[in-house]
């Protein structure tokens, strides 16, 4: 993954050689999502933002709040005013310019739709910038549809936050059963191929990245991946949690994920944002799978490894 972070070279009286400073991270985060259900499905574990806030508790030293709804990429301004809990909420967040910039967003993530972007099942007419297909039948590609999101957020707005591009997972279709989260282990290696390799189902996200920082030069450095798929199957594949069957990990065939998935999910997220190792959250109330849990340590080292 790209670094867009400049370097910042120090010099003292004694000595003409450059010191490389310590990239500082912003330890407190106030994020605003255009989102989707691979981001939060429903309230309490199944989504991401509950799991980041429970990890920055458990550091001690950090804050996430989030503030997202499930915008369509006309909605400028965005309808940020999803009914999350208190403290995984951004107050003041509201459908109106002024709410949102008194928010004071350091960090907004978009992610594309897993049916209509990445290229898994249909394609509605192909954007050859990303080698796959546009959001819908008649709309613009995926780079036009995030630019959309940017660039009034930009003109609006006195924060400049960095714009995440969420890689989210494939469409499973019928492979790992209807309705049930259910498939058999040929069934959940083909989704992990479809997720990662297949159709060039990452490449597109890349592509995706480039293609925005190309047209938006002036936010370019602060356009970065969460590399969410493909993180999320090397889990699946080279840790202890490949003990995990998919009815382990999912409830239906979108899919959609259980508790342990959004979990994973949100580990990723934390990794990649504050480039360290995700702590161990409070599992209290979550249905989080057993072999997960025990070895939630190498995962979490192995996930930071991985970004």
């Amino acid at each position: 993954m790209r670094n867009f972070c400049a370097a910042i070279f120090i010099f003292t009286a004694i000595s003409t050689t450059p010191v490389l400073a310590q990239t500082v991270v912003k330890q407190d985060r106030t994020i605003g999502a255009s989102m989707n259900s691979l981001f939060y499905h429903s309230d309490d574990f199944q989504d991401v933002p509950t799991w980041l806030d429970r990890m920055a508790d458990a550091d001690g030293g950090k804050s996430v709040k989030v503030q997202g709804g499930y915008d369509s990429t006309s909605n400028n301004p965005p309808n940020w005013k999803q009914n999350w809990k208190p403290d995984v909420k951004s107050p003041g967040a509201s459908a109106s310019w002024r709410a949102i910039n008194a928010v004071n967003f350091t960090d907004v993530i978009i992610v594309p739709d897993n049916f209509s972007g990445p290229p898994a099942f249909e394609d509605n007419g192909t954007n050859p910038r990303v080698a796959g297909p546009v959001p819908r039948p008649g709309g613009g590609d995926w780079v036009t549809e995030i630019a959309a999101i940017i660039t009034p957020f930009e003109a609006n707005t006195n924060d400049t936050p960095t714009y995440w591009v969420y890689e989210g997972w494939a469409d499973a279709g019928k492979l790992l059963g209807e309705y049930t989260g259910e498939g058999s282990s040929k069934d959940f290696a083909k989704w992990r191929k479809r997720t990662t390799t297949q159709f060039g189902y990452g490449k597109w996200f890349d592509n995706l990245v480039d293609a925005l920082q190309a047209d938006l030069p002036s936010v370019a450095p602060r356009i970065k991946l969460i590399p969410v798929a493909r993180v999320m199957v090397s889990v699946m594949e080279n840790t202890a949690a490949s003990a995990l069957a998919a009815g382990d990990w999912f409830e239906d065939n979108a899919p959609h994920g259980r508790d342990t998935s959004y979990l994973l999910v949100a580990m990723i997220v934390y990794s990649t944002m504050y480039q360290e190792q995700a702590p161990m959250p409070d599992f209290t109330g979550a249905d989080i799978n057993v072999t997960f849990m025990k070895n939630y340590d190498s995962i979490a080292a192995h996930i930071h490894a991985a970004i």
